[in-house]
C-alpha cells in the first residue's frame, strides 16, 4: 500500500488517496448478477449476489477505457471512508480489476434514486424536509473534512425508505479537496451548476469550493418540492427563467418568478441564501436546520405534493409581501397589512377618494395645530 501524493503532517487521513494492488477477478465466477441498476458514460451499477456468502451487494463497474487508475483510487478511497456517516452510502472493504473495468462494492438501496421517486408536483413537504435535513447532515460531514462533492443531484441520493426518513449521499467521483484546480464534472445536470461555474469556459480549470455544494443543495430541494428545476442554467444572459431569480434575489425588484410564487416566506429567504450568486456570501449547508420547523409552501399551493399537478406551473400568489401585492383586492393582499389597518379603523374596500380627502384634511389640521381626527376613514 501506497501514499498517492505528499501530505502536510497532521493532515487528515483521508486526503491520503491510498493505491493497493486490484486483484484480478472473473465478476460472473465470484458474482450472481441479478440485473443492471443503471449504466452511464463511465460505469455500470449492477445488483449482485456474492457466491461464496450470499451477500446482496451492489457492484460499481468503472469502465477502464474512459477512467484512469487513479481516479478509481480516488472515487474507492473517498467512497469507503466516508460511508461510516449515516447519511452516506455505505461501501465495503471489496475492490478488485475484472474485464476492462474496476469495480467495488456497496450497499443495495431498494427503492432507487431520489430522481426515480420524485414525480410531477414534487414531494409532500414533510418528506422534502427530511431529504433537506439528511443531505445537509451528509454534505455537512464532508465539508468538515475539507471535501467538496461537486456532483450533488437527485440521481445521487438514494432511497431506503418511501416516505424519505432514510436517503444516503452517493457517487463520489468527482469528490475533491476544498480549494483544488478542477475541470467541469462530466455528464451532469447544467441546471444544477452554480453561477460561478456556469461561466467558466469549456476545457477551463477553475478552484472546487465548499460553497457550490451549498447551491446544489438549493436546487436539490426545489427539484424535491416541484417536480423541475428552476430554470435551464444559472446564466443571467441567456437564461430569462435565472435573470428574473436573479433580480429577484438581489431585490432589484418584488416580483417573484412564477415558480418560487408556491412558497412560504420562511423558504423563499432560505432559497435566497442557498442561492445567493456570490460564493463567498453564500449559506452554509448547516442553514438548513434554521428552517424545518417553518412552513415551506404557502398554503393556496395545496394538494397531496408540494407543487401543482403542473410541475413548475403555479396560479397561486406569493405569500411574501411586496409593493405589488397593494392594488389588489383585499383577498388577495397582505393579511398583516389587512389587520394593521383594521387595527386602526383603516377598510381597504372605501372608496380611494373619500381616503384621499381625509388624509388631506388631517394633515391640514396638523399644520393649523389642530387636534387631528381619524373618524370616518
Amino acid at each position: 500500500m501506497r501514499g498517492g501524493g505528499s501530505c502536510k503532517r497532521g493532515e487528515s487521513a483521508i486526503h491520503r488517496v491510498q493505491e493497493v494492488a486490484l486483484p484480478a477477478l472473473a465478476l460472473e465466477r465470484e458474482y450472481d448478477v441479478a440485473r443492471v441498476l443503471g449504466e452511464g458514460c463511465f460505469a455500470r451499477v449492477l445488483l449482485a449476489t456474492h457466491r461464496r456468502t450470499g451477500a446482496a451487494v451492489v457492484l460499481k463497474a468503472v469502465h477502464a477505457e474512459v477512467t484512469p487508475l487513479r481516479d478509481f483510487y480516488r472515487e474507492f478511497h473517498y467512497s469507503y471512508h466516508l460511508s461510516a456517516h449515516p447519511c452516506v452510502l455505505s461501501v465495503y472493504a471489496v475492490a478488485f480489476r475484472a474485464d476492462h473495468c474496476y469495480v467495488f462494492a456497496q450497499e443495495y438501496a431498494p427503492y432507487g434514486d431520489l430522481a426515480g421517486n420524485v414525480k410531477a408536483g414534487g414531494l409532500p413537504e414533510e418528506a422534502c424536509k427530511r431529504v433537506a435535513q439528511q443531505l445537509a447532515f451528509a454534505l455537512e460531514f464532508l465539508h468538515s473534512k475539507e471535501l467538496v462533492h461537486r456532483d450533488l443531484k437527485l440521481e445521487n441520493v438514494l432511497v431506503f425508505a418511501p416516505d424519505m426518513s432514510k436517503i444516503k449521499l452517493c457517487d463520489f467521483g468527482e469528490t475533491r479537496r476544498d480549494g483544488t484546480l478542477v475541470s467541469k464534472v462530466r455528464c451532469t445536470w447544467q441546471a444544477f451548476q452554480p453561477p460561478e461555474v456556469v461561466e467558466v469556459v469549456q476545457n477551463e480549470r477553475y478552484h472546487c469550493r465548499v460553497a457550490s455544494d451549498c447551491w446544489q443543495l438549493g436546487i436539490a430541494l426545489f427539484v424535491c418540492l416541484t417536480g423541475c428545476p428552476p430554470w435551464q442554467s444559472a446564466d443571467a444572459i441567456s437564461d430569462a427563467a435565472y435573470c428574473a431569480f436573479s433580480r429577484w434575489q438581489k431585490r432589484r425588484t418584488t416580483k417573484l418568478p412564477p415558480p418560487f410564487r408556491r412558497f412560504a416566506p420562511r423558504l423563499l429567504r432560505l432559497l435566497r441564501r442557498l442561492l445567493e450568486h456570490k460564493p463567498d456570501k453564500r449559506a452554509p449547508v448547516v442553514e438548513v436546520n434554521k428552517y424545518l420547523k417553518d412552513a415551506w409552501v404557502a398554503a393556496a399551493a395545496g394538494g397531496g405534493g408540494a407543487g401543482t399537478a403542473g410541475g413548475c406551473s403555479s396560479g397561486s400568489r406569493p405569500r411574501e409581501s411586496s409593493a405589488d401585492d397593494a392594488p389588489h383586492a383585499p383577498d388577495e393582499g397582505n393579511a398583516h397589512l389587512k389587520k394593521l389597518l383594521s387595527s386602526y379603523g383603516l377598510e381597504t374596500t372605501v372608496d380611494q377618494k373619500l381616503i384621499s380627502k381625509r388624509v388631506w384634511e388631517w394633515v391640514l389640521a396638523c399644520e393649523a395645530n389642530a387636534e387631528p381626527s381619524l373618524e370616518g376613514i
